[in-house]
């Protein structure tokens, strides 16, 4: 969970304290609208950081394709053709 670290240092007796003001300043009757709020805003952010995500995931793939394809066309152009009597594609003497 991305929230792991901040967690670890709460203890159970925080977490009672921490309970108690959310109840006074929110009230007993509104908490569960309250805790439906934060899930749907937690849920939202979630998607948006998933999404996120995902797209430096693509253009990171989309590089390497790049890279790659850049690679092969690279080799290709500097090989040595043996019927051009030892002149790579560009025409040059090797």
């Amino acid at each position: 969970m991305a929230f792991a670290f901040i967690f670890s240092d709460v203890g159970v007796g925080e977490w009672f304290v921490l309970l108690a003001v959310v109840l006074v300043v929110v009230g007993p009757k509104r908490l569960p609208e309250a805790a439906r709020a934060l899930g749907r805003w937690y849920s939202r952010i979630c998607r948006v950081a998933e999404g996120f995500k995902r797209q430096l995931m693509d253009m990171e793939a989309e590089i390497d394709r790049a890279a790659n394809e850049a690679d092969r066309v690279a080799s290709v152009a500097f090989t040595v053709d043996a019927d051009k009597g030892g002149e790579d594609a560009a025409g040059a003497k090797s």
